[in-house]
């Protein structure tokens, strides 16, 4: 780690750094990561020098981890510890399965993990599953063989308590739940007797919503012991309403213990989550850095998992130009390997900066381990918004040999998860594709998680990054009918490589090859440092990479573009220090320049060695004045091959030849 100075004299040397930076230049930060393979005196743990003389980010812990010192990480194979038969599953008997399968897994983490084995068949499910212990694994006999048809509905004329059951106690704690048919539904209250407890209204990113919840600490409020009726009354753009009621006993004292499942996903692998207090960081937390001090370490211990956060101050989001008023932005999540004093070592490298001036702080959180969908077909049978499998809270869970047919949200997704993996799979289509956040597939809120071998077919977004995601790798994948997305929040460090993306306009998808949100969106904000493409096959409608601003040292290496309409490479506000190198384009029209910087501010881009088939033979255009443009050729519109670099995968030649702890 390098020399740590006083917290008073650290800030202020950034305060005056960032003052002498915005006098001299137009970014508003110091410069840091376009950084030369040969100036060794920058290089943190978090970069990577190439065999190309590029530095890149560090993706060598990407993916499932080894279990120990001397395991080997990928996805491992579990010994099956149960078989839903065994719980009274039955495949093709068109009964509910949901309970068997469900106790199956409950079995399983019993033993401390393992497989919960479905035969030949089809099996159903009419409630979601929740999987709340370490190591259990759903798998099947393959996605032709075997197959889980989920069909929960909601009555089309009413309104249903998906939670307390009729005639239950409701104590403090006890979630209450309502859903309602979805399809332009404005409006959801929860009622105990005539005395609203509770209410839900459609706002800009409501997408499918069709269910709200209270806790019994609300009713409580309202209602004294004893009996009542919960009422639930759904409102929907043509004035119409729906209502539906249930039977329930107020209790202040009783202690409700029932293991509700989440209506998040199909099946949802659940951790805790965050666990103990926010711990302030005492001196800034830097890139690269693999130490931190904090105000206190007490609680924390060798081997926690800690999530660390850079909230989204006035300051930040001032510095950033971000207009929009909530999400995630600066997240990771890493484990604790020594506490010394108010000092604790990491397990990994910072990747972006953790100021005290915002007030940084870690959090202990406890995480569902290992777990995981294998070699299923998973049918949604519904028009819900309910994606198929989340890994929430998730370390170390993946999903292999599953396909995956319309989902409701997302296929198989991540939040606030680190290590996972999705490989061999295929999603098909999905049943809502409006605003909101559905469609997708990729990662949010998730860290070094890795998808390859995957193919998806009318998605809205994919491959998609959002919300603070990071230092994930998306490989060797096939996206057809949708965009790549750097969706919102901050997203930095991410890699995607060998893939195929094909974007279409007719699956919400926004028509552009890759699409980054800009600073000005109110919806999404900005996109962080170092986003790479490598050695990608790019179709769209639009420009091929359209880059929003507050974007740095974005490096897009040996790809192929082909647009119908616009150029290349479009960036503007603050987006800088770009390597455009070693690309073909092919430009469709006769108006577009391979790269268009659109405002004054996008510096120190590096564009060397392209191809330009078409457009209009100008290989740049804008204000913007480039460190390099060199090698650059232009020439007549027609086809031309994926350009073949020495090193395919870049991701392969950093495991082969970067050592890690």
């Amino acid at each position: 780690m390098r020399p740590t100075k006083s917290i008073f004299r650290f800030t202020a040397c950034l305060f005056l750094s960032a003052l002498s930076v915005q006098a001299q230049s137009p970014v508003p930060w110091e410069r840091q990561y376009k950084i030369k393979a040969s100036d060794t005196a920058r290089l943190t743990p978090a970069d990577v020098a190439g065999p190309d003389g590029i530095v890149y980010p560090n993706w060598t812990r990407c993916g499932v981890q080894p279990l120990g010192p001397l395991g080997g990480g990928g996805i491992p194979n579990i010994k099956v510890a149960a078989r839903i038969e065994e719980f009274g599953g039955t495949a093709n008997d068109d009964a509910d399965d949901s309970q068997a399968l469900a106790k199956a897994c409950e079995a399983a983490g019993d033993k401390g993990g393992g497989a919960v084995l479905l035969g030949e068949g089809t099996y159903y499910l009419d409630r979601p599953i929740t999987v709340r212990r370490d190591g259990v694994v759903i798998r099947g006999k393959g996605p032709d063989k075997t197959r889980l048809i989920f069909r929960y509905a909601i009555p089309e004329n009413g309104v249903v308590f998906y939670n307390p059951p009729a005639g239950s106690k409701v104590g403090p704690n006890t979630r209450i739940e309502m859903h309602a048919k979805p399809t332009d539904l404005m409006k959801m209250t929860i009622m105990i007797g005539e005395e609203t407890i509770g209410a839900w209204a459609r706002s800009t990113h409501s997408g499918n919503t069709f269910s709200f919840a209270v806790t019994g600490r609300d009713a409580l409020a309202k209602a004294a012991p004893g009996e009542h009726t919960l009422k639930g009354v759904a409102e929907y753009k043509d004035g119409k309403k729906r209502t539906g009621q249930t039977p329930v006993t107020i209790d202040s004292k009783f202690n409700d213990t029932r293991a509700v499942a989440d209506t998040r996903a199909v099946i949802t692998f659940a951790g805790t989550g965050p666990a103990g207090p926010k711990i302030k960081l005492a001196e800034d937390g830097r890139r690269g850095d693999m130490k931190l001090q904090l105000t206190t370490t007490t609680g924390l211990r060798k081997g926690d998992c800690i999530f660390i956060d850079g909230p989204a101050t006035d300051r930040w989001k001032k510095l950033t130009q971000n207009a929009c008023l909530w999400g995630s932005y600066r997240n990771y999540a890493l484990v604790v390997e020594a506490v010394e004093g108010s000092t604790i070592s990491l397990n990994q490298p910072l990747r972006i900066e953790f100021p005290i001036i915002d007030g940084s702080y870690v959090q202990k959180t406890l995480p569902i381990r290992r777990c995981g969908v294998e070699s299923l077909y998973i049918k949604q049978a519904e028009n819900l918004w309910i994606s198929t499998v989340i890994f929430y809270h998730g370390w170390n869970c993946w999903a292999k040999n599953v396909t995956i047919k319309k989902c409701g949200r997302f296929p198989v997704y991540g939040s606030m998860a680190k290590w996972c993996e999705i490989r061999d799979c295929k999603f098909d289509d999905a049943w809502f594709k409006g605003g909101g956040g559905t469609a997708y597939t990729g990662w949010d809120r998730c860290w070094d998680c890795l998808i390859e071998n995957i193919e998806t077919f009318k998605m809205r977004h994919a491959p998609c990054f959002q919300w603070a995601a990071s230092g994930n790798v998306i490989r060797k994948s096939a996206f057809h009918e949708s965009d790549g997305q750097w969706h919102a929040g901050w997203t930095n460090e991410n890699l995607i490589e060998q893939c195929v993306i094909t974007s279409v306009q007719g699956n919400g998808g926004y028509g552009y090859g890759m699409w980054a949100s800009p600073p000005a969106d109110t919806a999404h904000g900005p996109n962080g440092p170092r986003n790479v493409v490598y050695n990608c096959d790019v179709t769209s409608v639009k420009a091929g990479l359209w880059m929003g601003g507050m974007n740095e040292n974005w490096i897009i290496l040996h790809n192929r573009f082909t647009v119908d309409s616009g150029p290349g490479v479009f960036a503007k506000t603050v987006s800088f220090d770009h390597i455009i190198k070693n690309n073909v384009f092919l430009l469709k029209d006769e108006k577009s320049p391979m790269v268009h910087l659109a405002t004054p501010d996008c510096i120190g881009v590096e564009i060397e060695n392209n191809t330009l088939k078409g457009g209009n033979a100008k290989i740049l255009q804008g204000p913007a004045e480039p460190a390099i443009t060199k090698n650059n050729k232009p020439e007549k519109l027609e086809p031309a091959p994926r350009p073949t670099p020495n090193i395919p995968s870049i991701y392969e030649w950093q495991l082969k030849n970067v050592k890690t702890k």
